[in-house]
């Protein structure tokens, strides 16, 4: 019974979204920033649910924005995160129906790394009464776009080569509820990160230096002693 209400409510939710875009910037070090975009058809705004989560550890809002358009509220939301984990602990939604979803970023060997993101909506055991009332009871599917910048070579990845700029580290993704429903969605990169040119030259510049040093002070030490013998014969 309890997870039928929590579902329904869920449903009832979801039942208001009509789109939603995701840019996702990530660095090197696993922090990061986003920007969301969330048309949601509603009688009223929030903006008490996006300072709660902008509370949160790790989390910094940048700003944020709440404009009406007929039915629809449009939030436009900007802000950064300390880790990839940060990031996932945004997401305290309850239900089968999870659009935030669970970010991975494991490493490899051979200097790989892979970004696994999955999302789902509805269970996976099948459709019951209340999801089968929500899928019907909807005239327009929402459509939810990810777009994911990388700091790292895209090696493969599962989005559709249109979808994918090598060049600028670009991936995206687009999913229609429609044709989600009790399934779950995995979007997937394999990352190589490059060379570490930049520290091999530091550390042959440090090598030279110190093998200067060090012939410069027996050179040093050898003239000494050879002024050290003179003056001795002098003596």
């Amino acid at each position: 019974m309890k997870r039928s209400v929590m579902l329904l409510l869920t449903l009832i939710a979801l039942a208001g979204c009509v789109h939603y875009d995701e840019e996702l910037w990530l660095n090197r070090d696993g922090s990061g920033k986003a920007k969301i975009r969330l048309v949601h058809r509603s009688p009223y705004e929030n903006p008490e649910e996006i300072m709660r989560k902008a509370s949160l550890p790790g989390i910094s809002l940048q700003k944020y924005d709440i404009a009406r358009r007929g039915a629809d509220v449009i939030y436009t939301i900007q802000f950064k995160f300390k880790s990839v984990d940060a990031f996932n602990n945004v997401n305290d939604q309850l239900g089968a129906a999870d659009f935030w979803g669970k970010i991975t970023l494991n490493k490899e060997p051979g200097r790989r790394i892979t970004f696994k993101r999955r999302i789902s909506l509805g269970s996976q055991e099948g459709e019951d009464d209340f999801e089968s009332l929500f899928s019907r009871m909807q005239s327009q599917s929402p459509v939810w776009n990810y777009k994911l910048h990388v700091p790292w070579k895209i090696v493969s990845t599962n989005a559709q080569p249109e979808n994918v700029d090598l060049s600028s580290g670009t991936i995206s993704w687009s999913f229609d509820t429609g044709q989600m429903w009790n399934r779950q969605e995995v979007m997937s990169v394999e990352l190589r990160k490059g060379f570490p040119w930049l520290l091999v030259i530091i550390g042959a510049i440090v090598f030279a230096l110190l093998a200067v040093l060090v012939h410069w002070m027996f050179r040093f030490a050898r003239k000494s002693h050879f002024i050290e013998r003179i003056r001795h014969l002098g003596e």
